[in-house]
């Protein structure tokens, strides 16, 4: 099993000092995990409101990519329907250069309907636009003079996609998906799996199983990886615990709330003041917590279960900025190294 990790940080402003801020603080974990045993880095893409300043994912790991020269990147995801394909496939594979084959593209298809309205896309046209935009993008990565016509997307002319891929034949392809169709997509079209931080371990069982069935008549999986979000707490302070909690429900409510159509105002993401105890019972569902053996102990199940990589968030909803460090320093101290002698390797 691999750790990285995982940065989607709801923001109190967008504000030029907020983000500055907020950019600093990430910039500083990323050059602190470098030598900690940490697989990579993988930021998220979101718009439009302070659920996360991160609008510009592979700028943000193009900073990173100097400051750590150790560490993989990643998206966790990019959201296809927002993107030219031709545009993002230069950027990704501009990227897999300048960090000399270290990059990893995590794709999705995004799920808040203000963002596709913003792009001035229609939220019902998520899937189709997505699998035409692959399409897209793996043509120019694996063939040269290629041309496209589509629904949403064409390519008037043979071009040659330039720097050629540094990895090869591409850089590795992660797809985020939850149906029992998206993982067929993904399987057919040999991506690692990714499953979101609100996937129960029951839920990672059956997708698991759904996984191995759809891939057995073509050899199995391979090589290729299943991987989780996770929140995670490594300490025993019942106070600290309790402050994680809540700000993993109160993030889980305004994505909902950002999910059913609530649009931002003025950028302010709908945070919740009081936080609802349906989703207090969800973050405790989804949360790796507890002392250093506690917290391996589920790391351990997780990889029984199947998966191969955790992406692990420390910092979520308005969690204090000592709390998450406490929490993640004492991971990679007490944790990390004895994943990698269980045979769970970093």
């Amino acid at each position: 099993m691999r750790v990285g990790l995982g940065y989607l940080n709801m923001a109190p402003a967008g504000d030029a000092a907020t983000a500055q801020a907020t950019y600093d603080d990430f910039f500083h974990d990323v050059q602190w995990a470098d030598d900690k045993g940490f697989a990579g880095i993988w930021v998220t893409e979101h718009h439009f409101s302070t659920y996360s300043l991160t609008s510009s994912p592979l700028l943000l790991l193009a900073k990173a990519s100097a400051l750590a020269p150790r560490l993989r990147l990643g998206t966790s995801i990019l959201v296809l329907p927002f993107w030219d394909p031709v545009r993002l496939a230069a950027d990704v594979l501009s990227l897999d250069a300048l960090s000399s084959g270290r990059f990893d593209l995590g794709i999705g298809r995004g799920y808040q309907p203000h963002e596709f309205l913003g792009f001035g896309r229609n939220p019902e046209d998520n899937r189709a636009i997505f699998e035409e935009s692959v399409d897209v993008v793996t043509q120019l990565f694996n063939r040269q003079d290629a041309d496209f016509t589509g629904k949403f997307f064409r390519i008037d002319a043979p071009v040659t996609l330039l720097p050629r891929p540094t990895q090869q034949p591409h850089p590795p392809i992660w797809m985020a998906a939850t149906s029992r169709e998206s993982l067929a997509f993904a399987a057919r079209h040999g991506f690692h799996f990714m499953l979101p931080a609100v996937t129960t371990y029951e839920q990672i069982v059956e997708r698991r199983a759904w996984i191995e069935a759809e891939t057995a008549a073509s050899g199995g999986l391979g090589d290729r990886e299943f991987q989780v979000n996770r929140f995670v707490y490594c300490g025993e302070d019942e106070e600290g615990r309790r402050a994680v909690v809540r700000e993993i429900a109160r993030q889980l409510q305004t994505s909902s709330a950002l999910t059913r159509g609530t649009y931002p105002i003025d950028g302010d993401a709908p945070t919740p003041e009081h936080i609802d105890p349906e989703f207090e019972a969800k973050a405790e569902g989804v949360l790796v917590a507890g002392g250093p053996e506690e917290v391996l102990a589920e790391f351990r199940r997780l990889s029984d279960a199947g998966i191969t990589y955790v992406i692990a968030g420390f910092s979520f909803g308005y969690l204090p900025k000592e709390v998450a460090q406490k929490s993640m320093e004492r991971f990679a101290a007490e944790v990390l190294p004895h994943l990698g002698e269980s045979g769970a390797a970093v």
